[in-house]
């Protein structure tokens, strides 16, 4: 039987309008580009205003060999360097990282954090804090003083599970809670993307003030 010859349905095509911003002279920063691509609007009915359409915008970063994106379907009235501008660093710095902390776990700061509550207990304080455990004596000191060398090697905390019975004779059997939020550092990623971030920021009210002039 001869084969039927389907026409392919046509192909759907949408234009979005591409600003392209290359920022220089942001104090240890390499230049930055930002890609802005605005995709006009889109219904979005309200009960007072059925006939209500919200804007679409995206937004590419690039810093070196670093790239973050983020889509926002619903802008309001703004285009996407009105509502970067307009937003918080942190609500920004979320939606293109989305999860990234402040601080991270440190096997380094862990470590800190056992010398201190070894000092602390040797020397009857613990009143003064959060430690489980009561007082060490000179050598039970010595010999936790020594065996916490190990954690400094701690990369993640599911890692400290391998060393559940250490952690247990310095901080009690409930040991992840004096640990939860302590044996962190700074989180040099975080960092470096809010400094990216205000450093956009800036530059999109920058412009928004030129434009306004």
């Amino acid at each position: 039987m001869p084969t039927e010859n389907k026409v392919a349905a046509p192909l759907q095509m949408e234009r979005s309008t591409v600003t392209k911003l290359v920022i220089t002279g942001s104090p240890r920063l390499d230049p930055i580009t930002v890609f802005l691509e605005d995709f006009g609007r889109r219904a979005c009915p309200t009960e007072s205003d059925l006939n209500y359409q919200t804007a679409q915008g995206k937004i590419t970063i690039n810093c070196w060999d670093n790239s973050w994106n983020a889509y926002w379907g619903a802008m309001g009235p703004r285009t996407v360097a009105e509502f970067v501008a307009d937003c918080g660093w942190d609500y920004v710095l979320n939606c293109l990282d989305r999860g990234i902390n402040p601080t991270v776990f440190s096997g380094n700061a862990l470590h800190a954090l056992a010398k201190k509550c070894i000092v602390q207990r040797r020397r009857q304080q613990t009143g003064r804090h959060d430690w489980e455990l009561g007082e060490l004596s000179k050598g039970e000191a010595r010999e936790l003083w020594h065996d916490i060398d190990v954690l400094r090697g701690i990369e993640s905390a599911n890692e400290c599970w391998h060393h559940s019975t250490l952690l247990t004779e310095l901080f009690g059997e409930e040991w992840y809670y004096p640990l939860d939020g302590k044996a962190v550092e700074e989180n040099h990623k975080f960092t470096y993307l809010r400094r990216v971030v205000e450093a956009v920021q800036q530059a999109l009210r920058q412009e928004q003030q030129q434009l306004a002039a």
